[in-house]
């Protein structure tokens, strides 16, 4: 009778364990399919942005800067970065209608801002003569026209182009859009008709902007009575508005559609593992001041063409400036100066 008893209790007891086994099962599974399922997206999303990043970079036709002694690496090293707002229509060679210079050094924490007007008129190594530099990216061939902006840029400011990213109006617009708009303190209160023909209007102060609203915002000119100059620190304030805002993105998914945005619209030869460690130290570039440099010099009409002639004082003081930041001797770029020289032997400004 007694053994009868305790063969019914321990009966009990297993089928009282049973639901808890099974749950427990249940939840191993369950953790174990997640798991997987974690892992699996997480390929799928790396896998992703890697092709997006693939399909965006195009190296240079060169190891490195004929101003450098040795190669730099983002991240690593003091750095420029061109950043080039092409204007590309339908039956169009395209021209570089923004080039702003980014000087980066990661040691000392500083950064530098450059803005040069498009109708500066330098010396276009591609063409062996002066011209406007936003025309250089249309005289280089397919394939090379970064390059040709690249050495015009050299070419002006004796300083070497290390990286740089070249985008147009569609890339521009997708960024924004995929960062979730960015905010930007207008100077004044303006309209202004878009791309798409319609009107924006701006107000003074902070203003949130979409993509549209925010290239819109950064090609104004004529509205602005400091002119170029005025268009340029709007630039200037855009550009830095979409990397606060695209290198404080914590989300790898989001990270992942902001470069698949780029796609065809951006080419740069910045590495995705650059782009990633560059991104670790931004934080700390941007808690210093960013200094924003001008170009000066003046309007001129040369065979009835406007051209805006920089001051030589100002582009050796800017190009002073920025060997200090990079921390390049006058040395590394004697050289290259000299050659540009004798190109230019002959010439006469008008």
């Amino acid at each position: 009778m007694d053994n009868r008893n305790s063969s019914q209790r321990m009966r009990r007891r297993r089928r009282k364990k049973k639901p808890f086994r099974r749950i427990l099962r249940i939840a191993l599974v369950l953790t174990a399919l997640f798991f997987i399922s974690a892992v699996a997206y997480g390929g799928f999303l790396a896998y992703k942005v890697k092709t997006a990043a693939d399909d965006s970079y195009q190296e240079l036709n060169r190891e490195k800067s004929d101003l450098r002694e040795t190669k730099v690496e983002l991240g690593e090293d003091p750095v420029n970065i061109l950043l080039m707002g092409v204007e590309s229509y339908k039956d169009s060679p395209g021209h570089s209608d923004a080039l702003i210079l980014l000087s980066v050094n990661p040691k000392t924490k500083e950064t530098v801002m450059l803005s040069i007007p498009r109708d500066t008129r330098t010396y276009l190594p591609i063409i062996d003569r002066k011209d406007k530099i936003g025309h250089s990216y249309a005289y280089g061939k397919k394939g090379n026209k970064e390059e040709a902006t690249i050495e015009s840029v050299e070419a002006l400011l004796d300083v070497p182009i290390d990286y740089y990213v070249r985008t147009n109006f569609t890339g521009f617009q997708e960024i924004v859009d995929e960062v979730g708009g960015i905010t930007v303190d207008v100077p004044f209160k303006f309209s202004q008709v878009s791309i798409e023909s319609k009107t924006i209007y701006f107000k003074k102060g902070p203003m949130e902007m979409n993509g549209i609203e925010a290239l819109t915002y950064a090609q104004m000119r004529k509205q602005d009575i400091r002119g170029d100059f005025g268009r340029q620190e709007r630039q200037q304030q855009v550009i830095q508005a979409i990397a606060d805002e695209a290198l404080s993105i914590k989300s790898f998914a989001k990270a992942g559609n902001i470069i698949e945005a780029l796609g065809d619209n951006v080419h740069t030869n910045i590495t995705l593992r650059e782009m990633f460690a560059f991104r670790n130290f931004y934080k700390e570039l941007t808690q210093g001041s960013i200094d924003r440099l001008n170009i000066k010099g003046e309007d001129a009409y040369i065979d009835n063409v406007y051209y805006y002639v920089p001051y030589d004082e100002s582009i050796e003081e800017i190009s002073n400036e920025l060997k200090r930041v990079l921390e390049i001797k006058d040395t590394e770029s004697d050289t290259n100066l000299n050659n540009e020289e004798s190109s230019n032997q002959g010439y006469q400004t008008e």
